[in-house]
């Protein structure tokens, strides 16, 4: 059974790997914090802003290591600068320091690219406009130049929260309906999204073959977060009437993207596997929050 060291298990998609593979392997997870209902077994708090990676080595040896966390809030990552170096970006070249050996997947994001680049390729050229994506663009520098076994998977994921004290974009939209609070989505803005729980699946098959140093693993198709909000909603029964349709319009110094999709056909074609599309997507977020 392998042994997996999982990073960021405070989040969204660490704290779902944790309990997804649980039973699966010997899990090992690392959070800068802990919380009341953490499903990990094997559980160390860990601060990736530490100098010394060492504590980590003498608690595990892990055949697999997934580098979920992150500084995801780019309002943060822009006040914060060296911040969101460090641990968005230098903290891959500490883990490969220290588990030379161990197979890296550092999980990644479309904010590296350009802004408004539609469906950008694993080859596209990496020119991020904000301090987060230059962060990240610095972690998979670190893995591309440094790692003999290291990997890079860009995605764009959605979900639900196990640790109750975040709230992802998915959560928010639900909870302010359910709250009678009105809301504004933007029909301007477009992503090629995948669940947790789909992208748990695409993670494990990654985990257990060779792949190239950089796959795109998303959503099979696009669309606005207004209309994958709408239709989440519609499907829940939610006031839809809560629901403004906006634009996104750049009003302070962060550059947000009005095209955040990801061109995912190379990964499919190489795995032989199928991406979920927007139904699937629905279908499982719908599963997870009734």
């Amino acid at each position: 059974m392998k042994k997996i060291l999982i990073t960021g298990t405070s989040g969204m998609l660490g704290a779902t790997l944790v309990n997804l593979w649980n039973k699966k392997y010997h899990v090992y997870a690392t959070s800068g914090s802990n919380f009341s209902n953490n499903p990990a077994v094997f559980f160390k708090e860990f601060d990736l802003k530490t100098r010394n990676y060492q504590s980590l080595l003498q608690w595990v040896k892990p055949d697999v290591i997934l580098h979920c966390a992150a500084i995801t809030s780019h309002e943060y990552c822009q006040n914060n600068p060296k911040e969101a170096m460090l641990v968005n970006g230098e903290s891959v070249k500490k883990l490969i320091e220290v588990f030379p050996e161990s197979k890296l997947i550092f999980i990644s994001t479309d904010a590296v690219f350009p802004l408004n680049t539609h469906l950008a390729g694993e080859k596209t050229k990496t020119i991020p406009s904000t301090i987060y994506g230059k962060s990240k663009e610095l972690g998979e520098k670190n893995i591309l130049n440094l790692a003999r076994n290291g990997y890079v998977i860009r995605t764009t994921i959605i979900g639900k929260n196990i640790n109750t004290r975040k709230q992802s974009f998915v959560e928010w939209i639900i909870n302010s309906l359910r709250g009678g609070k009105m809301i504004n989505l933007y029909d301007n803005t477009l992503f090629t999204p995948i669940s947790i729980w789909h992208f748990a699946q695409e993670l494990e098959w990654i985990i257990n073959n060779k792949v190239p140093k950089i796959l795109h693993v998303a959503g099979d198709e696009i669309i606005s977060k207004y209309t994958l909000g709408y239709n989440l909603a519609k499907k829940l029964n939610l006031d839809l009437n809560l629901i403004k349709k906006g634009k996104l319009i750049q009003k302070d110094k962060i550059k947000r993207s009005k095209d955040q999709t990801l061109d995912c056909s190379y990964y499919q074609s190489i795995s032989k596997r199928n991406l979920p599309n927007i139904k699937d997507t629905l279908e499982i977020l719908v599963k997870n929050y009734k």
